[in-house]
């Protein structure tokens, strides 16, 4: 009773935090406030009975109490550095308490796990993901560079945003296009400064990093989950063979 307690707060709390909107009324900002402490105060309380129930040693063995704490000492450290007219950026960990679901959903838990295991992987697709990026922005800047400008009424040309004068810019220029946000007007600019055949550049940027690259990450994630399966398919297997494995990793 008591965990299914805290699920329902934090369930609470999910929504109250989903009604925040701007320019909100005043006395919706202090309803949520009045809540944040109430909520923050409850979680308190959570983790000052399981201190005294399990010990300091029995509490942090769970790693998931361990996350726990730290988003409570985040939370009214919120509070306190709030009132004290500072520290506003810490409402943004107020998101994390959402996490606290994880503890009450084996499934999601175990595929957190299984992504957990896959880091690797995913280490090594995100430095061929920066090798990628850096070749196409070396490539732009040897095409582009310089040529993207907006003529203003005066004669004078302003550099768009978007452009590949610099490496640093030039970076930022093809992670736009990778999320394929507004990356129509860079290809309309590459082509209308140098030529049409400046589409190529962009056809390939597309088609290797947005199609490929992205499609393998899924894979990566895919195959992460299929050896999950497929371990616990053998562990079975034995056990059903009679040479009885390990139970504790069984379960």
């Amino acid at each position: 009773y008591f965990s299914r307690g805290i699920m329902i707060a934090i369930l609470i709390n999910t929504l109250s935090m989903g009604i925040e909107y701007h320019e909100q009324p005043q006395e919706l900002t202090d309803i949520l406030e009045i809540s944040n402490m109430v909520f923050t105060s409850l979680f308190s309380l959570e983790m000052l009975l399981k201190v005294l129930a399990l010990g300091i040693f029995g509490y942090i063995k769970n790693p998931y109490n361990g996350f726990d704490s730290i988003i409570v000492i985040i939370s009214v450290w919120e509070i306190v550095g709030e009132a004290e007219g500072g520290l506003s950026v810490l409402r943004t960990f107020r998101l994390l308490r959402v996490l606290k679901l994880v503890r009450f959903l084996p499934a999601l838990r175990r595929q957190l796990v299984v992504l957990m295991k896959t880091m690797d992987n995913v280490a090594t697709f995100c430095m061929l993901l920066m090798l990628f990026i850096f070749i196409f922005s070396i490539l732009g800047m040897h095409l582009f560079g310089c040529k993207f400008g907006l003529r203003q009424e005066s004669g004078e040309t302003l550099a768009d945003r978007k452009n590949f004068d610099s490496l640093l810019w030039a970076i930022v220029t093809v992670f736009q296009i990778l999320t394929q946000e507004d990356w129509n007007a860079v290809l309309y600019n590459g082509m209308a400064s140098t030529s049409p055949l400046a589409a190529l550049y962009f056809v390939a940027l597309m088609t290797f990093g947005n199609y490929v690259l992205f499609n393998l990450l899924v894979a990566i994630l895919v195959e992460g989950f299929q050896a999950e399966v497929r371990a616990n398919m053998q562990l079975l297997f034995e056990l059903l063979r009679g040479n009885e494995p390990n139970c504790a990793l069984l379960c």
